[in-house]
């Protein structure tokens, strides 16, 4: 059995190592050693079920973790509010742990605090305090150890910053940067030293910092985006992030050259879609979702168009940094969402079916349609969800007639597990370029007016690389599902049955 070095990297995107081999030699090295396996995310592609399907193997409606960053209310304590014992002692490194085998784990998406393992594990606290001078962007976190013992054993230090998952305003893009990159080095430098003084393995680390950043900068670097700005100082920072992994891949590749070493991702990463599909509009004229306006109150409708007109000259005139700032108001956040979402505009009460908010209020291309049973008026349920499906599958962009639904399906049709119910009763995902919006009284194609703020967005293609392997995979499309079971096989564990990943050899 040899030893396994996991590297798992939040956002890495494939074709972004493609685009930047040139500058990226040991990524392309281990591209180049590993087999071909094309690599997919969970539904919905977020980090939050993608991660805990990997450290499981279970699909997402089984660990029942679909929670997603909220660009208006999402806040570390959201985050730190999710049950770990959901997947606490059940993870690929508690199997190993449980086996016999030592494990070394750092920082580990969710996984806070860290518990008791046959060896080392590494967390940030659950709790998050500003630093000295009050930016409202950063934080810094206390780092714990299990045991309590291997901080001052491994001299690891008390704390470290970061940033919350809030986009920065124009003034901040450079010291955003600059922290980012701070944390990458030191995150990277601790883990490289403990890879090497610790006994283990297994050895895991998870890196963060990636995704946020092409979330934020990447219609600077893009220039098949529409709202590139043309050259600017930003134009280079996703390229620099991913040198700064590359050196650390290679320092760990230099330092254990015998170890079977992998590299994964939870999902990609692409433009965020710059046009969206109003799936409420589609149902109102279906008369499936009920509008408040009408000739005694017609103040939705104005509301609606108001709300447009408003979105519409922040992005002519680049004043997104006003959208930031009431998204970072606790006393706006939740008014400016419901505004934004058309949650004031809708009858819920009385309407059959509406676009689902459980991937949150971002125009990503995933989305999924509730139904309320209790308005289908002696209809039939499954008539319903067939003639929803019917009805998306049937969607065209009205200037081009090119097909707007990539798929459609009952949820049971896409997962199954006792957590089933907190996925919308129909799920979909349209064509590429095109992402959902929840708009109503407004044309069937619109614009995602947050585009600017977090112009990158989630892509269901993920990266997996081998290296240092003397087994043969026995297929080349994988689900993250599949990694935690590939390196249980790998340290020589049987994996549970019941799960959904398996190992790909």
């Amino acid at each position: 059995m040899n030893k396994i070095l996991s590297i798992g990297i939040d956002s890495l995107d494939p074709e972004l190592l493609l685009k930047y081999e040139v500058d990226l030699p040991n990524f392309t090295k281990i591209r180049k050693q590993s087999p071909v396996i094309h690599s997919s995310s969970v539904f919905p592609v977020d980090s939050i079920p993608a991660w805990v399907s990997i450290y499981t193997g279970l699909n997402p409606a089984k660990h029942g973790i679909i929670h997603s960053f909220d660009i208006f209310g999402s806040s570390w304590k959201d985050i730190v509010g999710i049950d770990v014992n959901v997947f606490k002692g059940s993870t690929f490194w508690d199997r190993a742990s449980d086996s016999g085998k030592k494990v070394c784990i750092l920082f580990p998406f969710l996984a806070d605090p860290p518990w008791e393992v046959n060896g080392l594990m590494v967390g940030r606290s659950t709790d998050e305090f500003h630093i000295p001078d009050e930016i409202t962007w950063m934080i810094r976190k206390d780092i714990t150890t299990c045991p309590a013992k291997a901080r001052a054993e491994y001299g690891i230090p008390d704390s470290i910053k970061g940033v919350k998952g809030r986009p920065p305003s124009k003034k901040d893009l450079d010291k955003y940067i600059d922290v980012l990159k701070a944390n990458t080095i030191e995150e990277g430098n601790l883990a490289l030293r403990l890879s090497k003084e610790a006994d283990w393995d297994l050895f895991f680390m998870m890196f963060s910092w990636l995704d946020i950043v092409q979330h934020f900068f990447w219609r600077y670097c893009d220039e098949e985006d529409p709202t590139y700005p043309g050259k600017n100082p930003y134009q280079n920072v996703i390229k620099e992030f991913y040198q700064i992994y590359d050196n650390i891949l290679g320092e760990f590749m230099e330092a254990h050259p015998e170890t079977t070493t992998i590299v994964f991702s939870d999902h990609g990463h692409a433009m965020r879609p710059v046009r969206t599909v109003n799936i409420n509009e589609v149902l109102r004229k279906k008369g499936l979702l009920k509008s408040r306006s009408g000739r005694i109150s017609p103040a939705p409708f104005i509301l609606e168009n108001l709300k447009r007109i408003s979105l519409d000259l922040i992005r002519k005139f680049e004043l997104d940094h006003l959208m930031v700032r009431v998204s970072k108001s606790k006393a706006l956040s939740s008014i400016s969402k419901d505004i934004y979402m058309s949650s004031a505009s809708i009858d819920l009460d009385r309407s059959m079916a509406y676009l689902s908010s459980f991937a949150g209020p971002k125009s990503y291309s995933h989305g999924g349609i509730e139904v309320n049973k209790g308005n289908l008026e002696g209809g039939s349920y499954e008539e319903l969800r067939t003639m929803l499906i019917d009805e998306l599958s049937g969607l065209i962009e009205p200037e081009t007639g090119q097909k707007l639904v990539k798929w459609v399906c009952r949820r049971e049709d896409l997962y199954q597990g006792q957590n089933i119910h907190l996925y919308p009763d129909i799920v979909f995902e349209l064509v590429e370029g095109y992402g959902v919006y929840w708009g109503i009284h407004t044309p069937l194609i619109g614009t995602a007016y947050e585009h600017k703020l977090a112009s990158g967005g989630h892509h269901r293609d993920a990266v997996f690389l081998i290296a240092n392997c003397t087994e043969q995979p026995k297929r080349d499309n994988i689900s993250v599902m599949d990694i935690g079971p590939t390196i249980l096989q790998l340290l020589g564990i049987k994996p549970e049955e019941e799960i959904d990943g398996k190992s790909i050899f």
